[in-house]
């Protein structure tokens, strides 16, 4: 399933205090006293809504009633074009925080500002006192009032703030582009209202924002690059006051949180900090009892979903009444078709919309698209965007499905296969939408036999949780087969509902729920209900320690999975040949159809790098059922496994060799176009695919995990906690990868290794002589002296090596070579030394 988040947790999110200067306010704003309100909007237009609005020759008005000024509102940057696969999608809330807003009157000027709302404190107390002196707010601009009501003391002010970067969208850029010489910065000149719309609930504006380079070099999806226009709508919404009671999150369970800082009591622990929920407030009737939500979400499946998905669509979202149900709130989740209706508005926020995106160049197949309220972490908006690429989700059963299971390419099963995809997708992205985080351990509580068995898998799904990263449930051809994909929600998922959802009687007060909730939580140590999210995935810099956590894994035993995957995954590669392409088709689908086996093969090859270093993780807390310390070593035996697994199928050349009529198909078609007055013609460097490129990348992601600071670091530090012999040591790592990279340098074998292996043997001579001569810092000081002692060995076996006087001409230049990088790298360091 390929589905992302990211969404939503707290997000990585713009800042406020880089928001540049606003644009000049318009030129009737007045030098003197405003203007009266009948004056001012003989020649405007009103439009009604939570806020009214005026436009004005091209411009636009807020319309201030007293109740307004110094009431919470909700405000929210929401980007309505997307930069064709180049940063943020349209519809994606994440590029700004959601912020309270507040319009305050100072004598004849409005401050716009964002307030403060970290902190908790009770109201008018000392303690808020204190909060409102400490803590800084944000002020976005302050307007001269243009005009006033005499009669109802309503006040009108320009908008134009919101003609600049209020969402810091410059950010975006930033990231997208690492150099400044071909960065983008935002047009005030071509920078301008659009529309604006009101709404019971919520008020829009729409600007159109140019983003101007004087040198483009990366987004090529516009006509002219030097000039992209993104479409902006700033909601601002109505902050619920529905006496919605926050529920206090907990580690051992994924939800979505609230950061706050909690000031109305000294008596809270170790910090002040709390997290709060991001929930839906369904509100059921009569609480404690099966009875119908009051506050129902409602799914609106936009028109541009197409209409051969939507019951897949559908069925999705209705799954989580299931688990609704079971904690007593009935009819919790509806789903509707976007309304044959002129009025309709996907803008207005009291819809919940599904839709289905175009990008040039796809980055997820869906996103969560949620809004929270940030006092109290309750949901005032959701949605989910679909990507395009999903419908492409038949290619899989092409290229993989149906060659591992010997099946014909049917398009009955084909079209069955891509609904399964966009089902699990939705489910999973909906799961966000009520407020749940990945759950990357959720693939580790079923066996083999469990998900080769379709009876089991309609029944509890391939994984524990719709919300991990399952891939095809995928089996070769002769053994029992369970659902592919992920079609029904887990038990984690149920027990995680409960945990937001359930009723708690008597509790009147989130931390008068604590005791209760705490024993919901109490059963991590279940497989069934453990729960680990993003932060035990990152494993790319040594952070994440947990083998069990992992992306694209299935069964209790992933290793051992693997073994069958890749076995599988290779005979599928090395059979291309005998079904791609059919006559007609271009050589462009052969090297599709190997591309799709091979990344399920790397996947696998860089798997076991993860066991390599590991502890175990729980989140379980004292007391818990079968709780374990927080930290437990991986046993040293697995870790053996483990790199008899990177040492067969990543670092060997055995790994890397293919059916070489395979190899000479894997070409791709040229395309040349004429396009912005430019040809734009850019083909793959090789005609082929590289293979020994292709192993280089998987191997040096692997080795730079395992070698980065922090894993080797932590493995410098086991002696301090662990037995000698219980987990590998830092001695370990350097003595099997000598052994699995170099081998027996001195006997002639060399002779016989091919170029993936002499390539990853150089690249690995110039990690240790890295290691000695410029660690990165946080490199442990046994770490280089265990890398100069290798470097010492690699010199005295070379120099031994070369003495063979039966070598090839290639195995004595690679001796050679090797050796003047071990010795360039010890004398280097003397002469430094001296």
């Amino acid at each position: 399933m390929t589905a992302v988040l990211f969404a939503v947790s707290a997000p990585a999110l713009a800042s406020a205090a880089k928001i540049p200067a606003p644009p000049a306010a318009p030129a009737d704003s007045p030098v003197g006293k405003p203007k009266s309100y009948d004056d001012f909007v003989k020649d405007a237009t009103v439009v009604p809504g939570l806020i009214p609005l005026v436009r004005k020759q091209g411009d636009i008005y807020f319309v201030l009633s007293k109740d307004a000024l110094g009431r919470d509102f909700i405000e929210t940057s929401v980007p309505q074009s997307g930069l064709g696969g180049f940063g943020p999608a349209q519809g994606e809330p994440y590029v700004a925080p959601a912020r309270i807003l507040h319009f305050e009157r100072q004598d004849n000027r409005v401050v716009v500002r964002w307030p403060n709302t970290i902190a908790i404190a009770k109201p008018n107390t000392p303690e808020q006192v204190g909060v409102t002196q400490s803590l800084p707010a944000s002020v976005i601009s302050v307007e001269p009032i243009v005009a006033e009501n005499a009669a109802n003391g309503d006040v009108v002010i320009s908008a134009s703030a919101f003609l600049g970067d209020i969402a810091d969208y410059a950010a975006v850029f930033s990231g997208e582009i690492k150099d400044p010489s071909h960065g983008y910065r935002l047009d005030p000149a071509r920078t301008y209202f659009t529309d604006a719309k009101g709404f019971p609930q919520n008020d829009v504006l729409r600007v159109s924002q140019t983003w101007a380079s004087g040198d483009p070099n990366m987004i090529d999806v516009a006509p002219d690059a030097r000039s992209l226009e993104v479409d902006m709508a700033y909601n601002i919404v109505a902050a619920p006051d529905d006496n919605y009671m926050p529920r206090i999150a907990d580690p051992r369970v994924g939800y979505f949180e609230q950061p706050l800082l909690d000031f109305s009591r000294d008596n809270v622990g170790i910090k002040r900090n709390v997290y709060y929920l991001s929930r839906w407030n369904f509100a059921p009737k009569t609480p404690g009892q099966p009875s119908a939500a009051t506050h129902q979400l409602v799914f609106t499946l936009s028109n541009d979903v197409p209409v051969e998905y939507r019951d897949s669509v559908r069925k999705a979202l209705l799954s989580w009444n299931a688990a609704l149900a079971a904690v007593g709130i009935l009819n919790a989740v509806d789903v509707r078709d976007q309304p044959a209706d002129p009025d309709f508005d996907p803008d207005d926020m009291r819809n919940n919309m599904v839709r289905w995106v175009d990008t040039a160049q796809p980055q997820y197949g869906a996103e969560a698209l949620i809004v929270t309220d940030p006092r109290t972490g309750e949901e005032v908006n959701v949605g989910i965007n679909v990507d395009a690429v999903e419908g492409l989700a038949g290619t899989a059963y092409r290229f993989f499905v149906a060659p591992a299971r010997g099946l014909p390419n049917d398009a009955k099963a084909r079209d069955a296969f891509v609904q399964d995809e966009v089902l699990a997708t939705v489910l999973h992205e909906s799961g966000h939408d009520l407020g749940l985080q990945h759950n990357f351990i959720g693939s580790m509580a079923y066996t083999a036999k469990d998900l080769q068995s379709k009876a089991f898998t309609q029944k509890y799904g391939v994984a524990t949780s719709v919300m991990e990263y399952a891939p095809i449930n995928l089996w070769p051809k002769g053994t029992p087969q369970g659902d592919y994909e992920q079609q029904v929600l887990g038990p984690y998922d149920y027990y995680a509902i409960r945990y937001g959802y359930g009723y708690i009687p008597g509790a009147t007060t989130p931390s008068a729920e604590l005791p209760t909730l705490n024993k919901w939580a109490s059963r991590w140590e279940d497989p069934m209900y453990r729960f680990a999210s993003d932060e035990d995935v990152d494993f790319s810099g040594g952070h994440a320690i947990d083998p069990r956590v992992q992306q694209d894994d299935l069964t209790d035993k992933p290793l051992a999975w693997c073994d069958v995957q890749m076995k599988m995954a290779r005979g599928l590669m090395n059979a291309v040949d005998a079904r791609f392409p059919a006559p007609g088709e271009p050589w462009d689908v052969a090297r599709a159809a190997f591309g799709r086996p091979l990344r399920a093969y790397g996947s696998c090859a860089l798997m076991a790098a993860h066991t390599i270093g590991g502890e175990y993780l729980s989140r379980a807390q004292l007391g818990d059922p079968n709780s374990t310390p927080p930290l437990t070593p991986v046993p040293r035996a697995d870790e053996v496994h483990a790199w008899q697994q990177l040492d067969t199928g990543l670092f060997s050349d055995a790994a890397w060799h293919f059916n070489p009529n395979v190899l000479n198909r894997l070409t791709y078609s040229e395309v040349s176009s004429f396009s912005g007055g430019t040809w734009a013609y850019d083909p793959s460097p090789h005609h082929d695919l590289s293979i020994a490129q292709i192993a280089a990348q998987y191997q040096d992601r692997a080795i730079s995990e395992m070698y980065a600071p922090l894993t080797l670091d932590r493995l410098d530090s086991y002696a301090l906690k662990y037995p000698a012999g219980a987990t590998m040591s830092l001695e370990d790592l350097f003595d099997w990868s000598r052994a699995s990279i170099f081998g027996n340098l001195r006997d002639g074998s060399i002779a016989k290794a091919g170029v993936v292996r002499r390539n990853l043997q150089m690249r690995y001579a110039q990690l240790l002589s890295g290691l000695w001569l410029s660690p990165d810092p946080g490199t442990p000081s046994d770490a280089r002296a265990l890398a100069r002692l290798a470097l010492v060995q690699l010199a005295a076996d070379t120099q031994a090596g070369e003495k063979n006087p039966h070598l090839t001409q290639l195995a004595r230049a690679q001796l050679g070579a090797l050796g003047a990088v071990a010795s360039q790298a010890l004398n280097a360091r003397a002469s430094v030394s001296q």
